[in-house]
């Protein structure tokens, strides 16, 4: 069997696919190379060659209280290197980035202080940014409009997520995909859209429709490159209790109820920001289910191979 070189990277943590006799069970994602131990670490965005991840890493625990760092792991021959910060000109949280299909833009969440602050009674604010990856002296670009990023201030400066813009991904066709919560939402929390103007821009982001959003927490969103597939969370609609990750599928511009991914994933725990990596033998999520040895109950990123998951099989 002829191995890509992402699932030599599996190989080398036990979770290749050849000769693995119970594809079902779940791993954490290369714990020690990435000192994910006692670190909340966030799920992943990778090249589209699968040679370099990035991800976000907490310093401690509660996480909102923690500085929260952009980092990136390089694929080696022995695995997945030791983590090295991403340079930012400024300090500020980082949530859930992810790589253009073309690899040549990081796109991240980040809560800076920006000017179109000032004056403004603001709280931690998160925006969404591109970062231009074939620019070595590029800075973070913020996605503000049109009525992508919002201002999260005043009235809603500290409640729950409201104005928060979270995990953009960025499809084939250039349509921006995006999870948060507005008050003038569907629901508690929301994914939407933001569709390509054929320009390179974007149209007016959208709140997407039903089945995926409802009047609850819809989020934890990752849409495919071919933008035909979404994983996506929900706490409320039945499963394993806590969040449960979700499948749906899009044929048209209708996407299909979304599709509990089964107790071979989801636990008791919350479950939730899966992804399926570029090869697509595998899914890499996040848990704060228990880990063997350790006390704490942190968000860590697992990883299984997608064979053990009836919903996903298909989708290899």
């Amino acid at each position: 069997m002829k191995l890509s070189l992402f699932c030599t990277a599996l190989c080398v943590s036990g979770l290749a696919l050849a000769g693995h006799a119970e594809p079902s069970s779940a791993e954490r994602l290369a714990p020690d190379a990435l000192g994910q131990d006692g670190r909340i670490t966030l799920s992943p965005g990778f090249s589209p060659d699968g040679q370099t991840m990035y991800f976000a890493q907490s310093e401690c625990s509660p996480i909102w209280e923690c500085p929260q760092y952009l980092k990136r792991s390089r694929l080696t021959k022995e695995g997945w290197s030791a983590p090295e910060l991403v340079p930012l000109p400024q300090t500020g949280r980082v949530d859930f980035p992810s790589v253009s299909p073309d690899g040549n833009t990081l796109l991240f969440s980040w809560a800076v202080p920006r000017a179109r602050h000032e004056g403004l009674d603001v709280y931690e604010d998160f925006d969404l940014y591109t970062l231009d990856l074939t620019d070595p002296d590029a800075v973070p670009e913020p996605l503000d409009e049109p009525g992508i990023n919002r201002i999260r201030a005043g009235n809603v400066r500290t409640l729950r997520y409201v104005n928060n813009e979270n995990a953009p991904v960025l499809t084939e066709e250039g349509d921006l995909y995006f999870w948060t919560e507005r008050l003038d939402g569907p629901g508690e929390r929301d994914v939407y859209v933001a569709r390509a103007d054929g320009q390179g821009g974007f149209q007016k982001a959208e709140p997407l429709p039903a089945p995926i959003n409802t009047d609850g927490r819809d989020d934890g969103s990752w849409v495919s490159a071919d933008g035909n597939l979404m994983l996506l969370s929900y706490g409320d609609r039945g499963g394993e209790g806590g969040a449960d990750i979700f499948v749906s599928r899009r044929t048209g511009e209708t996407w299909s109820e979304p599709v509990n991914l089964g107790p071979h994933i989801n636990t008791s725990a919350g479950e939730f920001a899966a992804r399926l990596t570029p090869d697509g033998q595998s899914i890499v999520f996040n848990s704060d289910r228990p880990v063997e040895g350790r006390d704490d109950r942190i968000y860590q990123v697992w990883i299984m191979p997608v064979a053990g998951i009836e919903a996903l099989a298909g989708d290899k």
